[in-house]
């Protein structure tokens, strides 16, 4: 099958981890047997000519195109919308005449809805949606999140999201989304022992340095945790973003500079290597709509805290970890105080074991292929 995989969000030369996942579920696709393509266009904030352009280049079997341009109408929503619809149809001419026409187009995300429901409807393609994106549940009934998500969702042949909290949000447009979560790769993460030991109980957190991640609640209850605490302790949180700087602010003002550190970002490859080498991995989000790094962290059989701000609650269970309030800093201190005495307690290959259970490849994989074979025959 010939698969077009559309995502409101992947890697570029300024930002090369961006959609990590989706890269790696096309991956994964071709090394089944089926022929995928990427299509990504993004009209962006940068003037700068190495942040800007079109590539095209296969990438472990997936023919990847890439297409970013400067905003030309800043401050104009539908001025975008105009501007990556032409990019991604000129892209995608490239594509069939290079590639071949697809049989079904996989859209990742509705917040480039419009601009792929364009498309399938001039090529008259097949739409296979799923939605991955928390602003469809962030900005509510009426917003202009919910009416694209309406309009992407009644031009698709297969409706899907990742989780629960969407399911809440897309079931009653469409009582037959199915739900089909990431895969976790077992092959990439699995568990080995520290290579960093220095004798301090160490918590470890990742994602964009952004409001919605809650790291701000997380420093502070660290803080509030070792003010009452003799063991040595340590907090590492790894990502990039527009709020380090107000972060590094808050380690300062709590008095914790030798203890919480904001590592930056950490090349794929060695993001197991980072989760092996806690104690127990934090996910403080406010929103989060499945949390790729919860499944990351329990395939190297580490125990989890996670607020219960949607995604964890999917992931997490007594076996494997611990579920908190969102942005409730004594509930989040008193969890991490627990899992002092309690992380070396937990069964690591069971906690493995689980995760791949529900969110392996093979799993996963299948769910993908059937949707998209179902929106060829619808």
């Amino acid at each position: 099958m010939k698969i077009l995989m559309i995502p409101s969000w992947y890697g570029t030369k300024s930002a090369p981890l961006l959609g990590s996942f989706y890269k790696e579920q096309a991956e994964e696709l071709v090394a089944r047997g089926h022929d995928v393509a990427v299509l990504y266009v993004e009209v962006g904030g940068s003037f700068r000519a190495a942040d800007n352009g079109l590539t095209h280049e296969v990438v472990n079997g997936v023919n990847t195109y890439v297409y970013v341009r400067p905003n030309l109408t800043p401050r104009w929503e539908r001025g975008r919308c105009f501007q990556r619809t032409r990019m991604l149809m000129k892209l995608y001419r490239m594509l069939e005449r290079e590639w071949g026409r697809p049989d079904v187009v996989n859209l990742r995300s509705s917040l480039q809805g419009y601009e792929a429901v364009a498309l399938c409807q001039k090529q008259d393609l097949p739409l296979f949606f799923m939605e991955h994106s928390s602003f469809v549940v962030t900005e509510g009934e009426g917003s202009g999140a919910r009416r694209r998500l309406e309009t992407v969702m009644k031009q698709a042949k297969v409706n899907a999201c990742v989780g629960s909290t969407l399911m809440r949000v897309m079931n009653p447009l469409d009582p037959h989304t199915r739900t089909i979560p990431d895969f976790v790769d077992d092959r990439r993460f699995e568990i080995t022992e520290k290579t960093e030991d220095n004798g301090a109980f160490r918590f470890a957190a990742m994602g964009q340095l952004r409001p919605i991640k809650g790291h701000d609640t997380l420093i502070r209850a660290f803080a509030q945790l070792k003010r009452r605490v003799t063991q040595p302790i340590e907090l590492h949180i790894a990502g990039t973003g527009g709020l380090r700087s107000y972060l590094e602010g808050i380690i300062r003002e709590e008095g914790v500079e030798d203890c919480c550190f904001l590592v930056g970002a950490v090349p794929r490859d060695e993001v197991s290597r980072f989760m092996n080498n806690c104690d127990c991995f934090i996910c403080s989000s406010r929103t989060e709509m499945l949390s790729c790094v919860l499944h990351e962290c329990a395939a190297c059989g580490k125990p989890a805290i996670g607020t219960m701000c949607g995604g964890p609650q999917d992931i997490i269970t007594e076996e494997t970890g611990v579920l908190v309030p969102v942005d409730d800093v004594a509930a989040m201190a008193s969890a991490m105080e627990e899992m002092l005495t309690r992380a070396k307690t937990y069964d690591r290959a069971a906690i493995r074991k689980s995760i791949l259970a529900r969110f392996g490849r093979d799993e996963v994989c299948r769910r993908l292929i059937e949707a998209c074979e179902d929106s060829v025959k619808e």
